[in-house]
């Protein structure tokens, strides 16, 4: 009985002494990733740590001040032990002593927030189909408000994190700003804040972007105020429920197109009468649509102009249309509320057509008209199949999505549920490009802030200090030919060939 009391005993001393040594190791392991071999203040505290050393090792003095501090370590016994030895083997024992210890002093800060923070993601229970938990490996606190966490998350995809933000934000006490894979797939990156977002942001405190036209605002996000080129996306989405900021944002989008760039046209669809989109239509470079049948025969109109571009850009072996050089504009095609334009109806035979033939242009224009240079923005409360057909969906870059009352619409903009739980806070919205997810206070611009600046946008079109090349192309629709669907380019190319016609009959 004794001899298994003892073996216990023995056995448990020895597990005990095994963590000992596994905690000693993780923390050390830590502190010895810190160190950096390159850096000349690393080379500054070895050298200063040596002559420490040296200094208290020249004689043999200091083992009987340890003897005092530590009477159960340096007992008479190990004293006697390095007062044998030869001084440059106590030296040598000491550095190494000190070097033992001072691993886990520099790891110590990293492994509690590395284990403070895998406490908090385990919190999650998210396992991998092996039965794996994602393993946190590295916390760099970036500022006083923000942290990187690194996770090691074999077999877990970053959606199935982007579904528990709600969760994950109790859990750690901030706020996660972003969520992306990092270069090696099997690790990802976690930026979190403890600043909250403002609960309204003017349209005037958004940077201008005069020096990158067509751009717009989206609006201030944790990390800084957010823009976007629309050449790059190429076509957006904005949606939201009613009274969440959806109308607010599509106007300033406007606006900030108009102010940063020249050399640009919209082409607005409002089918509830233009009522929304009335203050634009004052400008020369806008044109509002009203009606399914303008609507259908505009869109006829500016799929024939895409054409015509390309036949330019295959006859000029070039790969996509550059205002300055093709003297060409950009185009805009907003669609306000394009479930009134998009939703399939049985009833009205003639609206049913209008509806039919619309769809399929907009499915032809999102494929391909992004070399032309043709761009769409299209804004709905929902999104589903009947409203904006799922081919157009796919060729949509950029969502800005704002509050969702449910799990399935946020699932059908952002294929996660951040919209749902979004704050009620007017505004407050979540933009989405590609796979990263960012959320964001949209800038406001008030009706009478709106008309001011379109005011002051016509008084710069009439003086000539805003330009476009034009012509707009027509309301009516133009038959068959795409050759009367025509831009300032193509007529300055008809009136060289005429001159230098003339020039030759006059020689």
């Amino acid at each position: 009985m004794k001899k298994d009391k003892s073996n216990e005993a023995a056995g448990k001393l020895f597990d005990a002494l095994g963590k000992l040594f596994m905690i000693y190791f993780d923390i050390s392991y830590y502190g010895i990733k810190k160190i950096k071999v390159k850096s000349a203040m690393t080379w500054f505290y070895i050298t200063l740590a040596l002559m420490i050393i040296f200094s208290l090792t020249y004689n043999y003095d200091f083992l009987v001040i340890l003897n005092k501090i530590l009477p159960f370590a340096f007992t008479d016994t190990v004293i006697e032990f390095f007062v044998k030895l030869s001084w440059v083997k106590y030296f040598l024992l000491f550095s190494l002593g000190a070097l033992f210890l001072s691993f886990p002093l520099i790891g110590a800060r990293e492994y509690k927030k590395i284990k403070s923070y895998q406490n908090d993601f385990n919190f999650l229970s998210l396992k991998a189909g092996n039965g794996t938990a994602p393993k946190v490996i590295r916390v760099i606190e970036v500022d006083d408000y923000k942290t990187k966490v690194f996770l090691k998350s074999e077999g877990i995809g970053i959606d199935r994190y982007q579904s528990k933000v709600s969760d994950l934000t109790t859990a750690l006490g901030q706020i996660v700003e972003d969520i992306r894979p990092c270069k090696n797939p099997k690790f990802v990156e976690f930026s979190l804040t403890k600043k909250s977002l403002a609960e309204k942001v003017s349209y005037y405190e958004m940077p201008e972007s005069k020096n990158s036209p067509y751009t717009f605002s989206i609006g201030e996000s944790l990390g800084g105020f957010l823009t976007q080129d629309i050449s790059t996306l190429p076509h957006m989405l904005i949606a939201g429920t009613t009274g969440g900021g959806k109308s607010v944002f599509f106007k300033q989008t406007l606006v900030s197109l108009l102010k940063g760039s020249n050399n640009i046209q919209l082409y607005l669809l409002d089918l509830k009468k233009g009522v929304e989109m009335r203050p634009f239509e004052d400008l020369p470079n806008v044109k509002v649509i009203k009606t399914e049948k303008d609507a259908v025969n505009v869109l006829k109109n500016l799929r024939n102009e895409m054409d015509r571009r390309f036949d330019y850009l295959e006859e000029n072996k070039l790969k996509e249309i550059s205002p300055k050089r093709d003297k060409m504009d950009k185009i805009i095609i907003g669609v306000d509320e394009a479930s009134v334009l998009y939703t399939k109806v049985k009833s009205d035979s003639a609206k049913k057509k209008y509806i039919t033939e619309a769809r399929e242009l907009t499915d032809e224009l999102s494929k391909l008209s992004r070399a032309a240079g043709i761009h769409l923005i299209l804004a709905t409360q929902k999104v589903t199949k009947e409203t904006i057909d799922t081919k157009v969906q796919e060729n949509i870059g950029g969502r800005m999505c704002f509050q969702m009352n449910t799990l399935q619409g946020s699932m059908t903009v952002l294929g996660n549920k951040m919209a749902l739980n979004l704050p009620d806070i007017k505004g407050r919205g979540i933009w989405a490009s590609g796979n990263k997810f960012t959320e964001i206070q949209a800038p406001f611009l008030s009706e009478d802030e709106l008309e001011t600046e379109l005011a002051l946008l016509g008084k710069e079109y009439e003086s000539k200090t805003k330009t476009f090349f034009g012509p707009m192309v027509a309301l009516e629709k133009v038959e068959g030919e795409k050759k009367k669907v025509i831009t300032k380019a193509s007529e300055n190319e008809k009136e060289k060939k005429n001159g230098s016609s003339e020039d030759k009959t006059n020689g």
